[in-house]
């Protein structure tokens, strides 16, 4: 038992390497801990949270088309000639007017303020609505990750209850090879029965070891998700069976608390704000600009300042058809928002109700392999019995041995099935 336990640790310790040979320590978390790294050091949220810090720039940048802008400028300025101010003008003013100076500095500032900028408008209100369908987006992908970190948790804790049921098959199909040898040596039992006991424990060793293997697969799968290239346990509580589910209700409940339902609205949204701009380019425009400027050369007015204040109305009568194809191209849009949100609809309903019914597969699954566990540990007590007292065969004790590993496996994936289940409804109901 000892040597047995020392290998187990020995293939751990390589599963959860890599199988690099080298030995790595399986870090073990709660699943809280667990989901708050998830939200911390996943590369996939990271990348959602990026795609939304890009769409919050575009609707920034969208959003200054529509707010003052304040410029500045300066210049430095050499001409090849000078020529002073004409003889017509005063003589006050002609001793210092220059009509080109040799050279000059010369500094301006301008604030240009949209007064009337519908267009521009739409277009930051279609920027915000694309903003707020990013951040659906991103939320949707926060979800999908942390349910598929607790299904992973739940496969992993299952090939952590296949090690143990291998474990003790392969105790039990060693104390068979030993009474099998005592039966030999007493004279009552027979050479076949110590081969087919000694075959059946190799097989157990060779399953303890393919599950061993596949518990660091699933450890590091959940390492994986984490944004760790190393194994992690979440050790899980039983999953509790849910009372009666309503799927219509959850269905109900799915298309409020979707964030895919509000990432389609938006984009809907979005779309119809693009229309909006696109018809709002036919309406005229108004701005305000005022400025002021300084150089050290006088200008004709005989200052070295001065400043202009002007009004501007802008009309695009035609402009290439511009307007039209964006508003053709919004009306398209419009469209296909509307039909993935439709398509969308059908989806999450299918989603819920698939998922409700799986949940009752996996209870009624658990219930019966709790009950074959049972049956099976019994008849195999039963098995041992018969054959320390002669009555029972080699083979009955090796079939009912067989059939209780196979039990205590099946309930491994039993309960695993459940917890899968149960973060699958969560998660097509919204849930996090």
């Amino acid at each position: 038992m000892i040597i047995l336990r020392a290998t187990l640790l020995a293939h751990l310790a390589l599963a959860g390497a890599g199988g690099q040979g080298s030995t790595s320590i399986i870090r073990e978390l709660s699943l809280d801990d667990a989901l708050r790294e998830l939200d911390s050091q996943s590369l996939t949220l990271a990348q959602a949270r990026a795609r939304t810090e890009e769409a919050a720039g575009i609707a920034r940048q969208a959003l200054s088309a529509a707010l003052p802008t304040l410029t500045a400028s300066g210049s430095y300025t050499r001409n090849s000639d000078p020529a002073p101010g004409p003889g017509q003008f005063p003589a006050a003013l002609a001793s210092t007017l220059v009509i080109q100076p040799l050279e000059v500095l010369s500094a301006s500032g301008a604030l240009r303020i949209p007064l009337v900028a519908p267009s521009a408008w739409a277009d930051v209100a279609a920027a915000r609505s694309a903003e707020k369908a990013a951040v659906a987006s991103s939320q949707a992908v926060r979800l999908q990750a942390r349910s598929a970190l607790v299904q992973t948790a739940w496969s992993a804790a299952a090939s952590e209850e296949t090690v143990a049921a291998t474990e003790r098959a392969v105790e039990s199909a060693e104390e068979q090879v030993r009474l099998a040898d005592r039966a030999l040596s007493a004279g009552t039992g027979v050479p076949l029965s110590v081969l087919q006991a000694r075959t059946e424990a190799v097989k157990r060793r060779s399953d303890l070891v393919r599950a061993v293997a596949d518990l660091g697969r699933a450890r590091l799968a959940v390492g994986v998700l984490l944004g760790r290239a190393e194994p992690v346990r979440i050790p899980l509580s039983a999953a509790r069976a849910p009372g009666v589910l309503d799927a219509q209700a959850l269905a109900l409940e799915a298309m409020g608390r979707r964030p895919e339902t509000l990432a389609t609205s938006a984009q809907i949204e979005a779309a119809e704000r693009q229309l909006t701009s696109a018809r709002l380019r036919l309406v005229p425009q108004l701005s305000a600009s005022a400025s002021a400027f300084a150089q050290d050369s006088p200008l004709p007015t005989g200052k070295n300042d001065g400043w202009r204040l002007t009004v501007d109305l802008t009309w695009p009568l035609y402009d290439g058809g511009f307007r039209y194809g964006r508003a053709r191209q919004a009306e398209g849009a419009i469209s296909e928002a509307r039909a993935a949100a439709e398509a969308q609809r059908v989806e999450i309903v299918q989603q819920v109700a698939d998922a409700a019914r799986d949940v009752g597969v996996a209870v009624e699954r658990l219930q019966l392999a709790e009950d074959q566990v049972k049956l099976a540990a019994e008849a195999a007590a039963t098995a041992h019995r018969g054959f320390a007292a002669g009555i029972s065969s080699s083979l009955d004790v090796l079939d009912a041995n067989d059939r209780l590993y196979q039990s205590d496996v099946g309930l491994a994936d039993a309960r695993a099935r459940l917890g899968i289940a149960l973060a699958v409804l969560d998660r097509a109901s919204g849930r996090s």
